[in-house]
């Protein structure tokens, strides 16, 4: 008996072991900084991916990119990456691995700062989010978001100087739009099972949306958007 009794501490004191072992590993609160410093080129282009998580972009001044990523997963540390070529830097933020469900709960915010100061040419895949964008600090040059389940809210508004394209590819979520009343904007819109609201725009049939300072404006975004299901709702802002 005393030694059964025994044998059964041995395997209860591994056992503990290796649960504390596995969560120094894999999990535990973790704030990963990200930056990338300014240099002397006249654009960025900037590639971000992201799995899953709580996404906040907004426009700074202290970095072309700056922020961190708060998870309780070690798996879940991003990778940065840039490369000077000519006048033009290549910024490239990338999740490094993978969490499965069987893992537990898994914590994984983004709260990212991109340079108000150079033109970005700006891409970001999301999996599996919800998403706080505030572009409109931001000079863009070009903007594509490809989000897989998301419930997203784009800020787009504000005093743009030039005009540029947009791509959003929205698999399944509900999505809010904010677009600047005084800039022409055109929407092509492509919608599976998806509720729209465009107040303010105007039908030009086959998808297609435009507000009333498109015909007038010489700064236009043009924005392509494709929803499979969900709630989508354009706002114009004054």
């Amino acid at each position: 008996m005393r030694k059964l009794i025994g044998a059964l501490l041995v395997v209860g004191i591994l056992g503990a072991v290796g649960v504390w072992g596995y969560n120094w590993v894999f999990s535990g609160n973790r704030v990963n900084d990200i930056l990338i410093e300014k240099d002397d080129v006249k654009s960025l282009n900037a590639k971000i991916q992201i799995g899953f998580g709580d996404v906040s972009i907004t426009d700074g001044e202290d970095a072309w990119i700056k922020g961190t990523v708060d998870t309780n997963k070690k798996k879940l540390k991003p990778t940065v990456s840039y490369k000077k070529k000519g006048t033009v830097g290549n910024a490239e933020i990338k999740q490094k691995g993978k969490i499965f469900a069987g893992l537990g709960n898994v914590r994984n915010d983004w709260d990212l700062e991109l340079t108000n100061e150079i033109p970005v040419n700006l891409d970001i895949e999301m999996g599996v989010s919800d998403s706080t964008l505030n572009l409109s600090g931001i000079q863009l040059s070009k903007l594509s978001i490809d989000a897989g389940v998301s419930d997203a809210t784009i800020d787009l508004s504000g005093d743009w100087k030039d005009s540029f394209n947009a791509d959003i590819d929205l698999g399944v979520g509900d999505a809010t739009i904010l677009l600047p009343a005084d800039t022409g904007v055109k929407l092509i819109v492509s919608k599976g099972i998806t509720s729209l609201d465009a107040k303010g725009f105007t039908s030009q049939g086959k998808g297609v949306y435009v507000n009333d300072a498109y015909a007038k404006s010489d700064v236009v975004i043009e924005m392509k958007i494709d929803v499979g299901v969900g709630d989508l709702e354009f706002k114009l802002v004054d």
